[in-house]
């Protein structure tokens, strides 16, 4: 029996890719170069994104039984259809390494201080396995249980910043060059609702229940922006410096009166924002994996994955800097072929298909 999820477990998928790689280091970087106009960046780079939501519902409507698969494979063949998995493969496979990446940094800073890469690994890895063989289904339902706790760590992060010394960020100070050159160059931290074109046929949406997606999208884009613009006006021109967004904004106020430290917070929050997203773009990966070799299943698929996932990571892109440079480099050309050529093709798709529904009126 096929796994679906609903209107809901949808929106909440819809807000952990959102939240994906926003939460830490992005904000940092989009200071690095174009200074608090990094809101004006995410929220433009979040509209085009934005875009993905109604083509998801053209297609679902068009094609209301069929996967993304079947749609490619009987408009533009098996060769092209396998190249395109192939390039999302890489894609969420890329994405999974920049979380961990951040994540991961993040916690060794935080907690440890020492070196802990196996430790995270054998932690981590388990998880996102039992996940992926578990289907679509049970992750989202996770999610769905989890959401609030999510939800409520995020707002209490936001709130309790408030205690601090914020001023208004100083905006407009980037020249048109610099704006449009972060816009291309942090592309590939962008783009992750494209998860929702591999469980189309996966999604059930009743009638009237298309605006409840657009509510879970505004929601998560209004919460970015205002950690964004809490960051900024906290920081200010310090803001390059400070690596973890979310746990960064409650410096200074992490003792509360009675309440303790208050920065145990940010860690829950980000720990299960993380492990939500590692799972997603896994599964994402997992699919593709699927697609490309059908004779296999989901425990080969779990192996390619760890063992690719070991390699790269371990032996080519352990060092922070070097998948962060990756990102905005090689892989915002990635990132243009996902992100805008791959929807373009889709909505020609659905436009033909319209098409010859109006001949066959």
């Amino acid at each position: 029996m096929k796994q679906t999820i609903n209107i809901r477990q949808c929106g909440i998928i819809l807000i952990m890719c959102i939240f994906a790689n926003k939460l830490l280091l992005m904000p940092s970087l989009l200071y690095t170069n174009v200074k608090a106009d990094g809101i004006f960046v995410t929220a433009i780079l979040f509209l085009i994104e934005l875009a993905i939501i109604p083509l998801i519902f053209l297609l679902k409507k068009h094609f209301p039984k069929q996967s993304l698969y079947e749609i490619l494979k009987s408009r533009t063949g098996v060769i092209f259809t396998k190249l395109i998995y192939m390039l999302l493969l890489i894609f969420f496979l890329f994405k999974i390494i920049l979380v961990f990446s951040i994540t991961y940094v993040y916690f060794k800073q935080q907690i440890y201080k020492d070196e802990i890469i196996w430790i995270a690994l054998i932690s981590i890895l388990p998880v996102i396995n039992h996940s992926v063989a578990n289907g679509i289904r049970p992750l989202a339902r996770t999610m769905e249980i989890f959401f609030a706790l999510v939800l409520i760590g995020f707002l209490a992060c936001l709130g309790f910043s408030l205690f601090t010394n914020i001023e208004l960020p100083h905006m407009f100070l980037s020249d048109i060059q610099s704006f449009f050159g972060a816009m291309y160059k942090h592309l590939f931290s962008f783009g992750d609702m494209i998860f929702l074109f591999l469980i189309l046929d996966k999604i059930e949406i009743k009638e009237g229940e298309e605006k409840k997606v657009y509510h879970y999208a505004i929601l998560g884009f209004i919460l970015i922006i205002m950690l964004y613009f809490l960051y900024y006006g906290k920081y200010q021109v310090t803001s390059f410096m400070h690596n973890n967004a979310l746990a960064d904004i409650l410096v200074f106020s992490v003792q509360f009166n009675a309440i303790g430290r208050l920065d145990i917070i940010a860690m829950i929050t980000i720990l299960f924002i993380t492990i939500f997203q590692l799972e997603i773009f896994s599964y994402g990966f997992s699919d593709c994996f699927l697609h490309i070799f059908p004779k296999l299943n989901n425990i080969y698929s779990i192996i390619v994955f760890d063992i690719t996932f070991l390699i790269l990571y371990y032996f080519f892109l352990g060092k922070y800097e070097i998948m962060i440079n990756l990102t905005s480099t090689w892989l915002t050309v990635l990132a243009v072929i996902i992100n805008v050529i791959f929807p373009l093709i889709l909505f020609v798709i659905y436009l033909v298909k319209r098409s010859k529904n109006e001949e066959t009126d």
